[in-house]
């Protein structure tokens, strides 16, 4: 029985062939970005302080629900500001009457703009944003000391009471 060699060249070839084949033939599928998040800027009050502006007109009332349940200030047919859990997806969106493309809340620890956007709300045009339900300004509007200002371009400025109604709305998102 005679040996065969191998030709050397024919050894590389063949050898870099299988070793390319060993590659993925493609890159994995890159992750979904997550939703995001609305930017917050650190704001001043307007003029005049927030803390000597007289209540908006109206009372709190807290609507349980699975899996929304609402906050509402105001009357019952023309709410002045909301605070909704939607339990499923934990966010919590905060609303107020009006149109506008933002809305600065000012609490007694902190004030936050956000950008925001058009909300229907029961046949009531609402400026509105949408946060997690895990954000720390939530708790800076829950433990706000005697009221909580709203204030949006082009909108007046309402100074509703820190009442329990919409810690709770807020908790019922974080069960």
């Amino acid at each position: 029985m005679a040996s065969r060699s191998i030709d050397p060249k024919r050894f590389a070839l063949l050898l870099l062939l299988g070793l390319g084949s060993c590659a993925p033939s493609h890159a994995p599928p890159p992750s979904p970005a997550p939703p995001p998040v609305p930017a917050r800027v650190p704001v001043s009050p307007p003029a005049g302080d927030w803390r000597d502006w007289p209540l908006t007109p109206g009372s709190w009332r807290y609507l349980p629900g699975a899996p929304v349940s609402t906050a509402r200030y105001g009357d019952d047919q023309n709410p002045q500001f909301v605070v909704r859990c939607d339990a499923a997806s934990r966010r919590v969106t905060l609303m107020r009457a009006g149109s506008s493309t933002d809305l600065v809340i000012i609490t007694s620890a902190r004030t936050a703009r956000f950008p925001a956007g058009h909300i229907d709300e029961g046949g009531v045009a609402m400026t509105g944003v949408i946060l997690s339900a895990s954000d720390g300004f939530l708790d800076a509007m829950a433990f706000s000391r005697g009221r909580i200002g709203v204030t949006s371009e082009g909108l007046s400025n309402l100074a509703v009471p820190a009442w329990a109604e919409p810690a709770r709305a807020i908790e019922d998102c974080r069960k």
